[in-house]
């Protein structure tokens, strides 16, 4: 009996890729201090594809059940600074581009990080009522190819 195809599948050790995931996570979003920037520096073995986006944000470190996730009132632009390129032309609310681990934004192709580069999350809370603080972390789905 034959194994799979071995370009169907990830394996590290005979075709060079991997799934993997990068992450980032702000904490203390408010009206009081509205922007923050978070970097994801990428592996220098690797390019990243990315095909999808999550996030999982609470207020103020509150308990998380499935009935009270929340959608953040957030702005987010994020910018491949290894090609210098923003992948929006405007920050946008975070609900409308990434979703939860049920239900993640996925692209129609893989975005390409090239290695060495970083990924810059400008994240802005300007929508936000007084009082209310966000945590939020990111999350890059996709695959390395080792080079």
């Amino acid at each position: 009996m034959a194994g799979p195809n071995t370009a169907a599948v990830f394996n590290p050790r005979e075709n060079g890729s991997d799934y993997f995931w990068y992450a980032n996570r702000v904490t203390g979003l408010s009206s009081v201090a509205p922007t923050q920037t978070g970097l994801i520096n990428l592996d220098s073995d690797s390019d990243f594809y990315c095909v999808g986006l999550t996030y999982q944000a609470d207020i103020a470190g509150a308990i998380l059940t499935e009935s009270t996730h929340i959608i953040p009132l957030l702005t987010l632009q994020i910018t491949d600074t290894g090609s210098g390129k923003a992948l929006m032309n405007q920050p946008l609310l975070a609900g409308t581009f990434m979703g939860d681990g049920k239900r993640p934004y996925r692209f129609v192709r893989p975005r390409v990080f090239l290695q060495n580069g970083t990924i810059q999350l400008s994240w802005n809370a300007q929508f936000l009522a007084a009082g209310t603080t966000y945590n939020i972390q990111a999350v890059l789905h996709g695959y390395k190819v080792y080079r």
